[in-house]
């Protein structure tokens, strides 16, 4: 094993016969689970599961996990809402973990207390998954008597905080990744979801669905038609970031008088989210800021009637004002993970408020702050993964409101100035979504097959491009969009179907 343990033993191994649940078919297949044995023994043990089909495809795939991790993804399951057969079902041999620690919380993906220790969160930021790949590799081989031929990556949020890592790190191990909005830079991405909660904390702040969908109408009065289509979604978020100014909306002398305006605390919650928050010393890892988030360019939580909302306004804004203890029914999901990251991991007190954390100089805690960023290095460095040929599909929706694409589009930014831009170009293609959020959207529902094309790209050398289409599952059902590389976006082309991706072109903002 590549990285230090107490060594791993197979906890069980059962034949698991085919089935069909729904519409859904899961083949038959050898179903191990295993445990990962730390160095500290204070630290929690890693579990995993690997999922091995009776008719083998010769490849292997990992699903990354989500949140702060806590239960094994489901390895017979699917990634991102894809319509295409699950991997299990192609026959691949599918492995998965929980991160490094079990939870038993009602949602254990907000769930850091197993982190207070060191070696479950070197586990859970990065390490888990080279500990896992090396594991999963000696029960494929042992099962099936040869090594598996392709091993590739799909990991969402902290899955594709972990895929980056473990390709950056461990480049031989990996084929391929398919990272979807991943939650990268762990201790800026809290400190600009502390500094958003604390802008909704405030006295008057928390803007109700009404509001939200005041400046929603706004925004698409002012922007939906960029694209050249008046289609409910701002194609070019670049254009309206520019342009959009939510103190038009500002209720007479600033105080609050109803649904149809914003009073100034609430316009100062808008402008406090939208913009970059300023650190007063660098982290260890280089960050100077937050870059913010595009909040104009998202319906956050406006009240429809999708079977989608609920979702949608605990990964956005939440339903009422952040609040200490968190209310998990009605806080938004970046309360509860801000809360339990600053109190088990951060400032390690059970009962410390994090809406009063500082953002800008990190107060007592700042050596605390340091010393976790220092870890926030290497996902960037992709010069080994792109010399063996290995690529890198990634995708982020322009209207996620937990992990800002702002900081995708750094990401991408880095890897190119890293390794030049011939050799980025050669492994990494990046998308961005208008009107998806984060996992869930009423806008823009993203159905891809981000597992096909990456293998495509990689056994075939079928360049994915700009001829990647993304279905949208929710907004406009069976609608079509072509993925178009970063900075560039889907405009309509003037005629044509607009449910179409044929009718759109991939423009510059």
């Amino acid at each position: 094993m590549g990285l230090p343990t107490s060594g791993a033993e197979v906890v069980s191994a059962a034949e698991v016969p085919a089935r069909t649940d729904g519409q859904v078919t899961v083949p038959e297949h050898c179903l191990v689970t295993a445990e990962v044995f730390p160095v500290d023994p204070d630290a929690p043990s890693i579990l995993l599961e690997v999922a091995l089909p009776a008719r083998w495809n010769g490849k292997a795939v990992w699903f990354g996990g989500g949140g702060f991790d806590g239960v094994i993804p489901d390895v017979t399951g699917n990634s991102l809402n894809t319509l295409a057969p699950t991997p299990l079902a192609r026959g691949y041999a599918v492995f998965a973990s929980d991160g490094g620690h079990q939870s038993t919380a009602a949602t254990p993906g907000t769930d850091a207390s197993a982190l207070a220790n060191e070696e479950a969160y070197r586990n859970w930021l990065s390490d888990a998954p080279k500990k896992v790949r090396d594991v999963a590799g000696h029960v494929i081989r042992t099962y099936y008597g040869v090594d598996a031929a392709r091993f590739y990556a799909v990991g969402s949020s902290t899955g594709g905080r972990e895929a980056l890592f473990a390709t950056a790190r461990f480049p031989a191990d990996w084929d391929g990744a398919v990272v979807l909005y991943p939650a990268r830079n762990v201790v800026s991405t809290m400190v600009g979801l502390t500094a958003m909660v604390q802008a909704l904390s405030a006295p008057g702040a928390f803007p109700s669905a009404a509001k939200r969908k005041l400046v929603w109408d706004a925004v698409l009065a002012e922007c939906d038609a960029l694209d050249g289509l008046t289609d409910g979604v701002v194609g070019d978020v670049v254009s309206c970031n520019a342009r959009f100014d939510v103190t038009a909306l500002r209720c007479a002398g600033g105080e609050d008088t109803g649904d149809g305006c914003l009073s100034d605390a609430q316009i100062q919650a808008f402008e406090a989210i939208d913009a970059p928050v300023r650190i007063a010393s660098p982290l260890a890892n280089g960050d100077t800021e937050f870059p913010g988030y595009n909040v104009y360019s998202a319906a956050q939580g406006v009240g429809t009637d999708s079977p989608l909302e609920p979702l949608v306004q605990s990964v956005d804004l939440g339903s009422s004002a952040p609040s200490f203890p968190v209310d998990p029914l009605t806080n938004a999901f970046a309360a509860a993970f801000v809360d339990s990251f600053m109190r088990h991991v951060v400032v390690r007190d059970p009962s410390f408020d994090y809406r009063t954390f500082d953002v800008k100089t990190f107060g007592p805690h700042a050596a605390r702050v340091q010393e976790l960023s220092a870890l926030d290095v290497g996902d960037a460095d992709m010069g080994g993964f792109a010399a063996r040929g290995g690529k890198l599909l990634m995708l982020h929706g322009t209207g996620d409101m937990l992990t800002s694409p702002r900081t995708t589009e750094r990401y991408v930014e880095d890897v190119r100035a890293s390794i030049g831009a011939a050799a980025a170009d050669a492994m990494l293609r990046y998308y961005e979504v208008p009107g998806f959020q984060h996992a869930a959207s009423t806008v823009f529902q993203v159905s891809w097959d981000g597992l096909g094309a990456l293998e495509r790209w990689v056994e075939t050398g079928e360049d994915p491009g700009d001829d990647e289409v993304v279905t949208d599952l929710a907004g406009v059902a069976g609608r079509t969009r072509p993925l178009c590389r970063y900075p560039t976006f889907a405009r309509y082309r003037g005629t044509g179907d607009p449910d179409d991706a044929a009718s759109f072109a991939c423009a510059a903002p």
